[in-house]
């Protein structure tokens, strides 16, 4: 299921074609349409009808779900303000101010681990300009080798949380507690995604301050992971992030 709310017609092609897991090329197979056709939609050199986006959300094997809403431009001015900030303000602007803390904290971790990592989730968001507050300042992530990270995090001293999230057949979260504050989520079988190579290809490099640089997934991406979540909380920031990506892809 995908919902057609804000989006342009080219980004509910294109997210509807990553959450398949489909290429130009796969997905001009299955719905008989030229590659270049796709191509030009998707780069937003031409505007498709509603009929053809419905046919190729279809395509991919997912419903598209068309929702009339009051326009909310509160969001993108929120966005606009967001985008002015640094990595830091942002952050002060968006957590308690004593989380502030601890969320760098886990940041810095990222940042030297030896396993390549991507923020996810709703820091990952705050990072770039979302502007909806975190529920939590716990800082989710996906790894290019989620066995190598496990044994890193425990070889650091990290303390593994117990949790229902950790057993799931998808959409798994593992959280984990660093010794001076902080907490990392190891998150695994993302909804929407094939996990780290998907993501890490539009992944964004974040300074968070002068010796801490961490990639974050790009706006698309967090669309998507939001939108199939099955988590209410998560779906709920939908709206803001259909803002960030509307400012970011101008």
């Amino acid at each position: 299921m995908l919902h057609f709310v804000a989006m342009r017609a080219r980004d509910v092609i294109r997210i509807a074609r990553d959450q398949a897991g489909l290429t130009q090329q796969q997905l001009a197979v299955r719905s008989g349409r030229p590659r270049e056709t796709i191509a030009r939609w998707e780069s937003g050199a031409q505007v498709p009808s509603l009929e053809a986006v419905t046919a190729l959300v279809a395509d991919c094997g997912l419903d598209l779900v068309l929702r009339l809403a009051a326009r909310d431009t509160t969001l993108i001015e929120s966005v606009r303000e967001q985008l002015e900030l640094s990595t830091t303000k942002r952050l002060r602007r968006l957590l308690p101010s004593d989380s502030i803390a601890d969320a760098k904290r886990s940041l810095r971790w990222l940042s030297a681990a030896r396993t390549p990592t991507v923020v996810v989730g709703q820091l990952g968001a705050a990072l770039i300009g979302a502007p909806q507050r975190p529920n939590t300042v716990q800082v989710e992530f996906v790894s290019a080798d989620p066995v190598a990270t496990d044994r890193e995090l425990r070889d650091h001293g990290l303390t593994p949380v117990e949790s229902d999230d950790r057993w799931r057949d998808e959409d798994i979260r593992e959280p984990w507690m660093l010794p001076k504050g902080g907490a990392l989520v190891l998150a695994r079988k993302l909804p929407g995604t094939t996990d780290y190579p998907d993501i890490r290809r539009g992944a964004l490099p974040v300074d968070v301050d002068a010796k801490t640089t961490v990639l974050v997934a790009q706006p698309r991406d967090l669309l998507r992971i939001a939108d199939a979540s099955p988590r209410e909380l998560e779906r709920a920031r939908v709206p803001g992030l259909q803002a960030l990506l509307e400012a970011t892809s101008r």
